[in-house]
């Protein structure tokens, strides 16, 4: 009796899903009519999601003028530490670069010259004999 383990049996289970899903790939799909109810219904969802972009950009108005949140909502400080966080992240990583990276030579190393592979390795049988 062939034992396997659970982690197999998802493993070849996902993969069954994955070609039973990828098979449909370059196929066109069913052509089905849509009845215009459910047409009109998207385009007023799509008019609505529109409509609300403001909304959800934080738009205000001010004595007739209109101003966008330029935070997204989130306050300056945090903001500033994060900032701050990117660029010492950052000049850490630079340092640590120059720190342990070997400088290479302007002129690759020369370690002799061309040998075929019949001559590299004589026990191997040559490839245009065979």
């Amino acid at each position: 009796m062939a034992r396997t383990s659970l982690a197999a049996i998802c493993v070849l289970a996902a993969m069954c899903c994955a070609v039973l899903r990828c098979s449909t790939a370059f196929l066109p799909g069913r052509a089905q009519t849509v009845p215009r109810s459910e047409v009109a219904l998207a385009t007023a969802a799509g008019a609505a999601a529109v409509a609300g972009i403001p909304d959800a950009a934080e738009a205000f108005s001010f004595q007739g003028k209109e101003y966008f949140d330029i935070w997204f909502g989130i306050e300056p400080l945090a903001w500033a530490v994060a900032g701050f966080t990117v660029v010492a992240y950052g000049a850490i990583l630079k340092n640590t670069a120059l720190k342990y990276n070997k400088p290479v030579g302007k002129k690759p190393l020369k370690v002799g010259n061309f040998l075929g592979k019949d001559k590299e390795n004589p026990e191997v049988e040559d490839y245009r004999t065979a």
